[in-house]
């Protein structure tokens, strides 16, 4: 453990990081993905199981533009708008129809024009280029934001939300800020988290 900063030696070229539960991800200038950390259920992506300590390259991928790390999976973007995930699945947070863990990652089906994309504790939302909203995996408190409670494991529209400029995703609950400027809330909400003035999850 390190209580003052220390550099992540041989690396260079950083554009974006992320930090998922016990393991980082880093995007580099020239599109790859390296990873590091915990690897029990092949969050790092590198085809194996084993935990790493330096950072690896995430095999044959490339052309990476955007990644998000959530607890023991992570979904990258690529340039050509596909979006990308591997890791934890128990609750179909990586949106490939199954409840099956991947070491490397699998494409995302029928999937196109993704732009943003965030992770949770077992749910993923993410963008479309159509300013549309989807979302998958976790859904017991209401975080898929679709009036149920009911796990997916393949995307669905979140429900009657559109014009979203940002949105941030927490563990159980979700935030949407509308190009309107008004703010809105789903999920987990037993601490009053969303800021309505109640205590009941939303779905």
């Amino acid at each position: 453990n390190r209580n003052s900063p220390v550099q992540v030696p041989g690396v260079s070229g950083v554009v974006q990081i992320s930090a998922g539960n016990d393991h980082s991800h880093f995007l580099k200038t020239d599109g790859t993905l390296w990873a590091m950390g915990r690897n029990n259920v092949g969050q790092l992506g590198d085809g194996t199981n084993t935990n790493r300590n330096s950072p690896v390259q995430v095999p044959g991928v490339s052309g990476v533009t955007k990644v998000a790390a959530g607890n023991f999976f992570c979904l990258f973007i690529k340039n050509n708008d596909s979006l990308w995930a591997m890791g934890h699945n128990h609750k179909g947070q990586l949106g490939d129809g199954t409840n099956t863990n991947r070491n490397s990652p699998v494409q995302v089906p029928n999937v196109s024009g993704v732009v943003e994309v965030a992770a949770g504790d077992a749910h993923t939302i993410f963008k479309k280029n159509d300013g549309s909203l989807w979302t998958m995996g976790y859904n017991h408190q209401g975080q898929l934001g679709d009036g149920t409670n009911n796990d997916r494991s393949s995307p669905i529209p979140v429900h009657n939300l559109a014009g979203i400029d940002q949105f941030a995703v927490n563990a159980y609950h979700n935030q949407y800020l509308k190009n309107d400027g008004t703010l809105w809330v789903v999920g987990y909400n037993a601490y009053g988290q969303l800021g309505d003035g109640a205590y009941a999850n939303r779905n």
